[in-house]
């Protein structure tokens, strides 16, 4: 296993363990994130405001764009070869956007249309094109993971404790615990000839109880003929790419949760 020397970029001073390397600095100013950047060899871009709600939507999307544009641009001068950037299934609309709208299939995959309806969502789909701009136009390897709720271990057991998230509508009802994200990420900075790639990271299960099959066409009747792709506890959307491409799964489910 190959081992990294790992370093923080972040504005405010945050406890890293020993071994890593903390610069604080502002993503936001292009010569910070160039000087944090020197000598480095891939980066894990996870820096964002993470929801609508939290600031004013004009801040957040100027802070997302920014901050993403300037990451790629410093890898750019800097020639560093691979950027791994977090999006979100958020780009898809259902998050915190309309969920009266059907999907045109099921389980979502990576071809299926993106349709932010939110500052959050519509800032992580400018992201995604803002690496695949730099894709190619030098040839910059850039991989975008698409996560959906990220739970700690310790929400994870809550999940167990409650059975499962209320089904509430149409949604993909995915999560992934954050040790199955870094992970992903990791297989994301280490696997060579990735190329521009874009992959969906979830769990296996959903976050519901109850099978998708069997609950959605109740509250969504445009789906019924769809559900039958859906496999057991199959969330809406797919990580088959992520496995095949990345040779990553997921290893927590609340369903099996252990310590």
């Amino acid at each position: 296993e190959t081992n990294h020397e790992l370093i923080v970029f972040d504005r405010v001073s945050v406890p890293v363990p020993e071994n890593v390397r903390l610069i604080v600095g502002d993503l936001l100013v292009l010569e910070e994130v160039l000087a944090a950047f020197s000598g480095v060899d891939a980066v894990i871009h996870l820096a964002a405001v993470p929801r609508p709600g939290i600031v004013p939507d004009d801040v957040l999307f100027r802070n997302n764009v920014i901050s993403t544009f300037h990451v790629h641009e410093a890898a750019r001068q800097l020639g560093i070869r691979r950027v791994v950037s977090c999006s979100s299934t958020a780009v898809l609309g259902w998050d915190w956007g309309r969920n009266d709208e059907p999907p045109r299939y099921l389980p979502i995959d990576e071809d299926h249309p993106a349709r932010p309806q939110d500052s959050y969502g519509l800032s992580k789909l400018v992201g995604e094109n803002i690496a695949f701009s730099y894709f190619l136009r030098c040839g910059m390897e850039t991989v975008i993971l698409r996560p959906p709720w990220l739970v700690t271990p310790a929400q994870l057991q809550e999940l167990r404790e409650k059975g499962g998230v209320a089904p509430r509508g149409f949604h993909h009802y995915a999560y992934l615990d954050v040790r199955d994200f870094a992970t992903a990420c990791r297989r994301a900075v280490e696997l060579p000839n990735l190329g521009h790639l874009i992959a969906f990271v979830c769990a296996d299960d959903t976050s519901a109880a109850a099978q998708l099959s069997t609950f959605l066409p109740s509250v969504m009747p445009a789906v019924a003929s769809m559900v039958g792709a859906l496999e057991g506890l199959q969330p809406a959307i797919t990580n088959a790419r992520a496995k095949r491409l990345l040779g990553w799964k997921p290893s927590y489910s609340w369903r099996e949760y252990t310590d």
